[in-house]
């Protein structure tokens, strides 16, 4: 390379020298301008002097020196003449040329580096700013993927919840709806744990022996009044209950008046000789409770009928030698969110033999699960079992109380919660409910 740089410099100083040799050849002594180009292999020949090292310029300037004597040799024995004044003069003025181009290329060569650095920063720069923009967007995809993954996880979060949460509404309806329908057949068909037998003869025990007297007993009543016209125990729905207190009616025909209160105390005075019949007795307090509860019935403990039965009935029977799990059991009866089941023939052989409840060896046919926890079940014994669903029962029959479900009368209501706590009690002491 520097072989042919060396090269393409002489080739240059020739070209110098023939052009100043034509100018000695010149006649006339004017001052021309001189034709002198310089092409960019010769900018490149003066921009690459300074690469080139002391040897290479000694040996560039020895032949050029020769070529000059061997020039002027030939001039001088062409001419035969010495250098005149003008000769000189063109002399220092081709080298004050050279010295202008040497300056100009020089000053170029300086533009065109300061241009190259210029350039070599804005290249810079721009790499530094695409980095920048490959990083930032490297961040602002792996921040997208990432809230989506979050999006469908919340999605599926939510879809699970969902469907979980629709389940249990099934379930609740399916309950509810059984629960009603058992309500409804409850109403429709069950008969008042303390009948009247002048409306059900079919039912009167004592009457049975004796045909005759059991037919008598059916003509017996010809005068009363059709069935329809009394408040059956769950009679229909659009019928109001009778109630022990006297009630405020419509203005009536006077006939029709007096007919009704002959048929109250005549209903009064056969319910009161039932009662005494079977040897039962109401309680005067207990009673008049009830009453005042019935003008408002409600489950809360704060009402003195129903705090009486807590106390009396309720939390004896759900009081389990295991305090903790008694008290979790006591507030998932209260809340109506307590499952019983009975196990099936096959396990009952390897079920545990020990109550949780009672803390004792027990054969266990049952298992309970609290309405918190879907997937702990305890296992229990008869006795405690039948103590739980008693009290769900009697918890239950006052919250149909309390939604106006029940169109039995006062008298035939009060019955049958005696007769439930009647079914706590028998539970309570290990009897078997007659249920």
């Amino acid at each position: 390379m520097e072989e042919r740089k060396l090269a393409k410099s002489c080739d240059t100083l020739a070209r110098l020298n023939e052009n100043e040799h034509k100018l000695f050849e010149n006649q006339n002594h004017c001052i021309k301008p001189l034709p002198i180009t310089f092409n960019k292999e010769d900018a490149e020949i003066i921009n690459d002097k300074d690469s080139i090292n002391d040897t290479t310029k000694i040996n560039c300037c020895n032949n050029s020196s020769k070529t000059l004597l061997c020039t002027k040799d030939s001039q001088n024995s062409q001419e035969k003449e010495p250098p005149s004044p003008t000769t000189l003069q063109w002399g220092r003025a081709i080298a004050e040329v050279k010295e202008h181009a040497v300056t100009k290329l020089q000053d170029e060569l300086k533009r065109a580096h300061e241009e190259l650095k210029l350039k070599d920063e804005e290249v810079t720069r721009l790499s530094r700013i695409k980095q920048d923009v490959e990083a930032e967007l490297e961040e602002l995809t792996a921040s997208l993927f990432q809230e989506a993954h979050n999006m469908v996880r919340e999605a599926n979060i939510r879809q699970a919840t969902a469907e979980r949460l629709l389940e249990e509404s099934r379930m609740k309806a399916e309950v509810l709806a059984a629960e009603v329908a058992a309500l409804k057949t409850l109403v429709l068909t069950s008969t008042p744990a303390k009948p009247n037998f002048h409306l059900h003869p079919q039912i009167d025990t004592k009457s049975r022996p004796n045909s005759e007297d059991c037919q008598q007993g059916l003509f017996a009543r010809k005068h009363r009044r059709s069935p329809s016209h009394f408040n059956l125990k769950y009679g229909r729905e659009s019928s109001p209950p009778d109630s022990p207190l006297k009630e405020q009616r419509p203005s009536l025909p006077s006939d029709r008046e007096t007919l009704e209160r002959e048929w109250k105390k005549d209903t009064e005075k056969e319910k009161d000789k039932e009662c005494k019949d079977l040897g039962l007795e109401v309680d005067p307090r207990v009673h008049t409770e009830f009453l005042k509860w019935k003008a408002n019935p409600c489950v809360d403990k704060g009402d003195p009928f129903v705090g009486r039965i807590f106390n009396e009935d309720i939390d004896l029977c759900l009081d389990f030698p295991n305090k903790e799990l008694g008290t979790k059991v006591r507030q998932a009866v209260l809340d109506g969110i307590i499952f019983i089941e009975a196990i099936s023939d096959k396990t009952k052989f390897t079920f545990p033999k020990k109550c949780v409840l009672l803390e004792a060896p027990r054969q266990c046919y049952y298992r309970m699960r609290l309405g918190d926890q879907e997937n702990q079940w305890y296992s229990i014994s008869q006795i405690c079992r039948n103590r739980i669903i008693a009290v769900c029962d009697f918890l239950n029959y006052l919250r149909y109380i309390e939604r106006g479900l029940v169109k039995s009368s006062v008298h035939d209501v009060y019955w049958e919660i005696t007769r439930l706590r009647k079914e706590m009690a028998f539970a309570r002491l290990g009897l078997a409910l007659s249920s």
